[in-house]
């Protein structure tokens, strides 16, 4: 098998990424989502807390049960193999989005797209501004959105082969994405139904859309139902569906309409369609009829079927349809696609030229001070400078920061230090932390 074209694909790719990414990925500091995910991990890395019981802080979740916990178990080998470094979720998010690249390029492959036209998948996929924020701070909707690509390239080469083992395998990776965000990874199992619908499968039937999407289904359900009779298992997933799903139905709101998010969804996707509609105005890569594939339509409806039902909820933030934008590109680059190619490719030899290009300016960007200035620069600094003496300690701090999320989850991932209530009915006794002016400074009684 040539590796060579895909490899140069991914690779290229990686390098626009590398670059678009400068202002979050391998430099000092991140969204506090993503710095709470990785104290999570590398606690969990350094023994404290175990499989079904993650610890965040003595104090905040010390029972971390606000998410399913595979992508904290992922991450948790990082840190055991390249120790407790700042850089180590950065180098988890790099391999995740290579993972992710790795199976958008398969499922365009067995959906028979065009090398080409697989190029202009990834880059359309990569140059969403909210894709590169999310894999360069650590967010859960990265390893759900590798779960994601997966079953769905497994599930489509099974589809087209008519071999309903994958349907079962595809399933493996839906239940993956289940133990990473929990049901917002079942709009996967729609798959079978849009892909039969829009026509993909020339002897398509009942029968045939049954078969396929019973497969996904129950190869879903039966690795949840076997972790569901273990006993650590089940107390966790049902603890975390009371607080984090429930409870956010009922009482969280984070916007004001719930249009929100698929109006967030449209206008992220304005610059690759603008740029996918450039393309094939004046640089075409097919000829013939111009016609709506039905693998757009397909993916499309796929893509909004991981947007839509999230309007259920008032807790919406921008980075949560991130899984769907995999499907989105690809259906921009099936309208690039044709039968017949246009025009010549661009040398192998230049494009490396390109590739290396990209990554050089990517390594070169990250150099300039301005960049490590940015993102909580003089706070981080000033959690290293107070952890030389306090690292796993927990700290007294006026009840007001005990609601600022940032300071918490800086002081838990940069300082491993821990934050706690002053007490009001006896006199102090331990180190006391004072948050000012961007910087946190600690005083001994």
């Amino acid at each position: 098998m040539n590796l060579k074209p895909r490899v140069q694909r991914i690779v290229l790719a990686g390098g626009l990424f590398f670059i678009l990414s400068t202002a979050h990925l391998f430099t000092p500091g991140q969204f506090m989502d993503g710095a709470t995910y990785a104290a999570v991990s590398r606690n969990l890395a350094m023994g404290l807390g175990s499989t079904w019981d993650l610890f965040y802080t003595p104090e905040l979740y010390a029972h971390f049960v606000e998410h399913p916990p595979l992508h904290f178990w992922l991450q948790s080998l990082f840190f055991q193999g390249l120790g407790d470094q700042w850089w180590v979720e950065d180098v988890y998010g790099l391999f995740i989005w290579f993972l992710t690249a790795l199976a958008i390029d398969r499922l365009g492959r067995w959906s028979g797209l065009s090398q080409r036209a697989l190029q202009w998948a990834l880059l359309l996929w990569t140059i969403i501004p909210v894709v590169t924020w999310t894999y360069g701070n650590n967010m859960l909707e990265t390893t759900l959105s590798a779960c994601l690509a997966w079953a769905s390239a497994t599930s489509v080469y099974g589809m087209r082969r008519n071999q309903w083992m994958y349907s079962w395998l595809a399933g493996l990776w839906v239940a993956a994405g289940f133990l990473v965000k929990g049901p917002v990874a079942l709009f996967i199992w729609t798959l079978p139904f849009f892909w039969h619908l829009t026509g993909n499968c020339p002897d398509s039937n009942l029968k045939r859309i049954i078969k396929d999407s019973s497969g996904l289904i129950v190869g879903s359900l039966v690795p949840l139902g076997i972790l569901w009779c273990i006993p650590d298992a089940r107390n966790y997933l049902e603890a975390y569906w009371s607080k984090q799903i429930v409870h956010s139905l009922e009482a969280v709101q984070t916007v004001e309409s719930r249009w929100f998010l698929p109006a967030n969804f449209a206008m992220q996707l304005i610059l690759p369609t603008l740029i996918a509609l450039g393309v094939r105005k004046f640089r075409p890569i097919s000829h013939g009829r111009q016609v709506i594939s039905p693998r757009t339509s397909a993916f499309f409806l796929l893509a909004l079927s991981g947007v839509i039902p999230m309007m259920i909820s008032l807790k919406q933030r921008d980075f949560y349809a991130t899984p769907a934008y995999a499907f989105a590109a690809l259906a921009l680059a099936f309208v690039l696609d044709g039968h017949k190619t246009a025009g010549k490719s661009m040398h192998p030899r230049i494009l490396w030229q390109w590739t290396l290009g990209l990554w050089a300016l990517g390594f070169a960007l990250r150099t300039l001070p301005e960049v490590h200035m940015s993102r909580d620069f003089t706070l981080r600094q000033s959690i290293h400078q107070a952890a030389k003496t306090h690292r796993g300690e927990t700290l007294y701090v006026a009840d007001s920061l005990l609601s600022d999320w940032n300071l918490i989850a800086q002081c838990a991932r940069a300082g491993q230090m821990y934050l706690r209530a002053e007490p009001s009915d006896s006199i102090r006794k331990g180190p006391h932390l004072i948050y000012k002016e961007g910087r946190v400074f600690v005083f001994e009684d």
